[in-house]
């Protein structure tokens, strides 16, 4: 029994260790995906106006 145990650690150890990549690597992933999302915006929004583009109340 103690054989036993002792493979059930050593893969529950190896388990943790794979969580514990497979976090970073989503980790990653989201950063990739909202540090992308984050330009996209900014491209296709101007944060600045000019004459002719202002919203006009009276048309």
């Amino acid at each position: 029994m103690k054989e036993k145990e002792k493979v059930i650690l050593e893969e529950i150890d190896r388990l943790r260790e794979d969580v514990k990549q497979l976090r970073e690597v989503v980790n990653i992933l989201v950063n990739v995906v909202m540090e992308d999302d984050l330009e996209e915006d900014e491209e296709e929004f101007s944060t600045f106006a000019t004459k002719d583009s202002r919203f006009n109340l009276l048309n």
